[in-house]
């Protein structure tokens, strides 16, 4: 089984977003009720985990506080994904009318086994209009033993009246502090030790998705590259030549940038990870330049001469989203590179 798998939260305790455990457990601790929520945030940040526990909380059979007690036969069946009472849909491939209608018709039926039928429905955003306005008649007046847990990536594709019939909450990218809380608990159950710069690098490299950091961290414990160096191996990293690449965009050396970048090609360099380096870079540049923290080491007296940092950040920024998109990922670097060497840009 997959460690992301694995070690998926099963309570709200285990929640890794601190934000979103505060607030659920103030919700379930509630004596009101409650028919829908939304959770809505980047992939990888634990919507469909936290749903899955809420549906426990709701169903549980021995419950004695908030907390699910993740034994009886219901929470046994919610986490292997087969009670009668939790549906799971993907709106992806079940986004029309039909299947809307049909969910209406089973949804005015009593639960099987628990107390309430929960649906979770995945990347919501996918549903059609039609079967949003159908959607929207059942959750305004749904069985009092309905709840609706809506997840999706898109938020801003949902009409303003789905979301005005649910309780929201945002799952932003988490935070450092709590990607490395669970890439801690995967090493932990997993009896690996691992230094914590080599989680900080997973960590960032991650951008704030706990199914990445733990994806990457399996991808280095089944290859043995649990050492720094190793790591960035692993990474395709170019942490060395983050600088080398700043002072010659500085001094407009376009041939040299460029050949730079055919041999990082050659090494197989993650690109997107590059230019996440250089932008991290660029933002303790520009924090140092502004005087909010002091960033000096032997190779930065040259780099702070680059009196550009805003503008790179927004270059470079650019840069890695159109890499998403790009045909060939490096090309949107190189792009760049030309543009900034042949332009006017003062530097």
């Amino acid at each position: 089984m997959a460690l992301y798998r694995k070690y998926r939260p099963q309570l709200l305790s285990e929640l890794d977003n601190g934000e979103i455990r505060t607030r659920l457990t103030r919700i379930l601790g509630s004596p009101y009720s409650f028919h829908a929520l939304l959770f809505a945030g980047p992939k990888g940040t634990g919507k469909t985990s936290a749903a899955r526990i809420v549906a426990k909380v709701l169903n549980c059979e021995k419950r004695k506080s908030i907390e699910p007690c993740n034994s009886c036969d219901s929470c046994i069946a919610i986490r292997e994904g087969r009670h009668l009472d939790v549906f799971e849909i993907d709106a992806a491939s079940n986004r029309g009318i039909e299947e809307i209608r049909d969910l209406r018709q089973m949804i005015k039926l009593a639960p099987v086994s628990g107390r309430a039928k929960v649906y979770i429905i995945d990347e919501v955003h996918m549903l059609t209009n039609e079967a949003f306005n159908a959607l929207l008649k059942t959750l305004e007046e749904p069985p009092r033993h309905a709840v609706f847990l809506l997840a999706t990536t898109e938020p801003e594709k949902l009409p303003g009246t789905i979301i005005s019939r649910c309780i929201r909450f945002n799952f932003n990218k988490a935070m450092l502090s709590e990607v490395l809380h669970s890439l801690n608990r995967v090493a932990e159950g997993e009896k690996v030790k691992v230094s914590r710069p080599v989680l900080e690098k997973i960590a960032k490299v991650a951008e704030g998705s706990f199914r990445d950091a733990t994806k990457i961290l399996e991808q280095a414990i089944s290859e043995n590259a649990l050492t720094e160096e190793k790591i960035m191996t692993l990474l395709g990293s170019e942490t060395g030549v983050v600088k080398e690449f700043l002072l010659m965009l500085s001094e407009k050396k376009e041939k040299e940038l460029l050949n730079l970048i055919l041999q990082m090609l050659k090494r197989g360099t993650d690109f997107r990870i590059f230019v996440t380096e250089i932008l991290l870079l660029l933002h303790k540049i520009l924090l140092s330049q502004h005087g909010i923290i002091e960033e000096k080491t032997d190779d930065n007296d040259q780099l702070l001469k680059i009196n550009q940092a805003t503008l790179l950040i927004k270059l470079f920024s650019k840069a890695y989203l159109d890499m998403k998109y790009a045909s060939y990922v490096y090309l949107p670097l190189e792009v760049l590179v030309v543009e900034w060497c042949e332009s006017s840009y003062k530097n």
